[in-house]
């Protein structure tokens, strides 16, 4: 027996409508039929108004973007369900229903000379190009436009004049990473607001090509700084990091954790501590917190005092001429004490942890990393929550999901399990928890009144739950949600790190 779907479809003609609405639709559901496949049916059955783009239908011309039950895709892409609700793309001017204005974004894209642009002659004919030169292209081409990544870009949604959005710069990247390509693409990037970029990857996370733009995004900064056009910040940046190892300024007559805390210990199991956590006073008590958990846990920590920047600050800037070194480093400084894993209190020290780290210090050594690297959350999330000590807390909570963890990393389930473990703790789950706080990618320093208006939209979902504390871990989320919130007169509500949030639970504070 067939059964019967039910499709939500956005409507609105802004010729006829004063506003949006919802029309439900029923179809005959078959296993295997694509979002495309049911609006079809709808136009050509039910309602011959309904308005939709679509061209070839193998997947590759892009016009058939849309919300597929709250996510931007390709309707031809993804496969119908019982349940759905289709919604026109976000941050585009909506012609009428499904359908989108992508001039705005088809205009920009005269001025980046999107061919190649070449005047020298090869070699030798025909041409050989090296595979690994070639690789980034052939990624970027992968684009079909579909505008995907416009729809989910923060920084879109609030400032699209001066930011060229993720679509653009793949477009621009393919050509940039063009072995052939002679024009320097870098001030097309510059030009086009690419240090306007959060790197929340939300971007990468919705290609449905996965052509990581925000990859794309980071190497055309990359290639800026290799040419010597960087942003001032990313030149200061990397120049405080090669001075002093760290990525922050250390405040004056104030010693950082690791003077403070930083031991000798050969262990299992090792503390890395990152530069916010180390240099920001505020934010020690993050450090302290974890310590006492994982004591109190039956951990003997190895904090090593050699250990220094992450890289994460230096890689989202594209100055990465340092990364190798600094990797080397750390794995050095906590293989020395003996270390099988790794616990970092940042996520984005994490990513770099993770991500890069392994692969640099490959290339330099030819060895592989020889601990495992784990957040905070995940090695607590691990436990038996009835083994550990819990005294509870009384407190109204809800969990802020840093970027660089939940996507960067796949951690999400994790610390949510932490927090739902505690005692007498009231847990409610956030709406869109995964919304940048504006925070990351260097932006702060860049251009921070595009961070702060990128921040409001997190902390108005925040006033409207009547929280008494946000958890998350990331301490440069901390920092920035702390700020929104003073600024909206919110001060009451506290932003603290899972560790945090354990130690009192724990009564260790």
């Amino acid at each position: 027996m067939m059964q019967t779907g039910k499709v939500a479809i956005l409507r609105f003609d802004p010729e006829i409508d004063s506003q949006p609405y919802y029309k439900v639709f029923e179809y005959p559901f078959q296993q295997g039929m694509s979002v495309l496949d049911v609006a079809m049916y709808i136009y050509e059955n039910l309602d011959g108004t309904l308005s939709f783009s679509y061209c070839c239908r193998n997947s590759h011309c892009g016009l058939c973007g849309a919300r597929i039950n709250g996510r931007p895709g390709l309707m031809c892409r993804e496969s119908a369900t019982l349940e759905m609700t289709l919604e026109p793309l976000e941050n585009m001017t909506v012609v009428r229903d499904l359908t989108v204005d992508r001039s705005q974004y088809e205009q920009r894209k005269d001025s980046l000379r999107l061919f190649l642009d070449r005047t020298s002659t090869p070699v030798h004919e025909p041409e050989k190009i090296d595979m690994e030169a070639h690789y980034k292209f052939k990624v970027a081409s992968r684009c079909v436009e579909c505008y995907s990544c416009v729809s989910g870009c923060p920084v879109m949604r609030e400032n699209p004049n001066e930011f060229l959005g993720p679509a653009g710069f793949v477009q621009l990247a393919r050509h940039a990473f063009d072995p052939r390509d002679e024009l320097n693409r870098g001030i097309l990037a510059a030009s086009g607001g690419v240090y306007n970029c959060v790197t929340c990857r939300k971007c990468t996370d919705i290609c449905p090509h996965y052509t990581t733009p925000e990859e794309n995004i980071v190497d055309l900064r990359a290639m800026l700084y290799e040419s010597g056009h960087a942003h001032a910040s990313a030149v200061g940046l990397s120049k405080m990091v090669k001075e002093t190892d760290k990525a922050l300024q250390q405040p004056k007559d104030k010693k950082s954790f690791l003077e403070q805390y930083a031991n000798d210990k050969m262990s299992k199991l090792g503390l890395f501590v990152g530069c916010n956590i180390d240099l920001d006073q505020r934010l020690q008590l993050i450090g302290t917190s974890a310590v006492k958990v994982l004591e109190k846990l039956g951990y003997e920590v190895a904090i090593p005092k050699t250990q220094v920047c992450c890289g994460t600050p230096l890689d989202e800037m594209g100055a990465v001429t340092q990364l190798e070194e600094l990797a080397v480093r750390n794995i050095e400084a906590f293989a020395k004490a003996g270390c099988q894993k790794v616990i970092t209190l940042c996520s984005g020290c994490g990513l770099s942890a993770k991500k890069l780290w392994p692969k640099l210090y490959k290339k330099a050594t030819g060895e592989e990393m020889p601990f495992e690297v784990q957040d905070f959350s995940e090695l607590i999330a691990k436990m038996d929550p009835n083994k550990i000590t819990w005294q509870g807390l009384k407190l109204k909570i809800s969990y802020h999901d840093p970027c660089s963890l939940k996507r960067g990393q796949g951690v999400y389930l994790e610390p949510r399990q932490v927090l739902r473990s505690i005692p007498e703790v009231e847990y409610l789950e956030m709406p869109e928890a995964d919304s940048c706080c504006g925070g990351g990618g260097g932006l702060r320093t860049t251009n921070y009144e595009l961070t702060q208006k990128i921040g409001q939209g997190k902390t108005d979902i925040i006033k409207d739950m009547d929280l008494e504390a946000v958890v998350t871990s990331c301490p440069t989320c901390i920092k920035q949600l702390t700020i929104n919130l003073a600024q909206q007169r919110l001060r009451k509500v506290q932003v603290l790190h899972t560790a945090v949030v354990m130690s009192r639970a724990m009564g260790l504070e």
